[in-house]
């Protein structure tokens, strides 16, 4: 039979595997998703200059009418 520390000992394992495996599939999720997050940003950063140019051209412009 197992002991009291012997079981707290194992629980103590469990619990740094769990935070560990937290942790690793939060790098995976990050590596995964990056270059997803640069697209999105790149064509975030493409909108906003898109409406300056629109803006310095003359056109009264908002987000929801200039979509293409």
């Amino acid at each position: 039979m197992l002991g009291d520390d012997e079981i707290k000992e194992m629980q103590e394992e469990i619990d740094m595997l769990e935070k560990e495996v937290a942790k690793r599939k939060k790098e995976l999720s990050d590596r995964r998703y990056s270059g997803l997050r640069a697209a999105v940003e790149a064509r975030q950063s493409a909108d906003k200059a898109i409406l300056e140019e629109l803006r310095s051209l003359g056109y009264a412009v908002t987000r929801k009418n200039w979509m293409f």
